[in-house]
């Protein structure tokens, strides 16, 4: 049964590998994806997307930049430090979704705390669900889900509401604390996968905090919307495992993450 809202805090899965079959995980696997010349590498502690010699996406690679410029920066108190993690969600033809969560203290009144998705589409600088799905779908969606509905404002507003943007402006934080006001962003891009059910594609679509006082928090909305023809062969041979998988499939296969704490080196503090 589709499941329209979850609301959770980010926790770090354990990094493993992905199976070429659905019963016998493998320690590592390859695959091209069809009309692209992208490349997946995936280990079981690492996803890479490759063009020709030139790695466009990495896990591992993320967390070495990283640490490279914390290392390199001004130096932090004692007590400070910084964490992170990034889980990979579901990988569709070229676009990775991953869970980013990150925390630390560097100073100030009190530790940062986030959590949010992230669809990265490696052929390109930016990816956006408004641009590869039809936004009166997506607001059709959005309209009907039970959870964006408790937090309706402006009732008029909503109802009348033609695109994303339009209705996002209608709704409250609420005593969730709901980040409705940077919603737009959230809608865009903080996106994952996670099942097929006949011509449409379950899209999870996080949302983060609205106050300070609610930080590290995420609310996730589930949708069903149709696949467009054009993108149903890539969702069809990422819920067969042959190019990538879906959310629902991610613990199954093992999906890779990566996580690390940074803290200040003793002669430093």
């Amino acid at each position: 049964m589709f499941m329209s809202t979850v609301v959770m805090v980010a926790l770090v899965a354990a990094p493993a590998a992905a199976p070429t079959s659905k019963s016998a995980p493998a320690e590592s696997r390859t695959w091209k994806v069809t009309g692209t010349d992208v490349t997946f590498v995936q280990s079981p502690k690492d996803l890479r997307a490759l063009r020709g010699d030139k790695e466009v996406f990495g896990l591992q690679s993320r967390k070495a930049a990283i640490l490279a410029d914390f290392g390199a920066g001004p130096g932090m108190s004692d007590g400070d430090y910084v964490s992170e993690s990034v889980n990979v969600l579901s990988v569709v033809g070229p676009w990775v979704s991953y869970e980013r969560s990150g925390s630390g203290y560097t100073g100030g009144a009190h530790p940062y705390a986030s959590t949010s998705y992230v669809t990265q589409d490696v052929t390109k600088d930016a990816f956006s669900l408004l641009d590869v799905f039809a936004e009166k779908d997506v607001l059709q969606a959005l309209k009907a889900d039970g959870f964006v509905r408790k937090h309706i404002h402006d009732k008029e507003a909503f109802t009348q509401a033609t695109t994303v943007e339009a209705m996002l402006q209608s709704l409250e934080a609420g005593e969730d604390c709901v980040g409705f006001d940077l919603g737009l962003d959230s809608v865009k891009g903080s996106v994952a996968f996670h099942h097929l059910e006949g011509d449409k594609v379950a899209v999870r679509i996080a949302f983060g905090y609205a106050h300070e006082a609610c930080r590290g928090n995420k609310f996730v909305v589930g949708v069903l919307l149709p696949i467009p023809k054009a993108l149903r062969p890539a969702f069809d041979r990422a819920a067969r495992r042959e190019e990538g998988f879906l959310m629902k499939d991610a613990k199954a296969v093992k999906a890779p993450s990566v996580s690390f704490t940074w803290e200040p080196p003793k002669d430093a503090k």
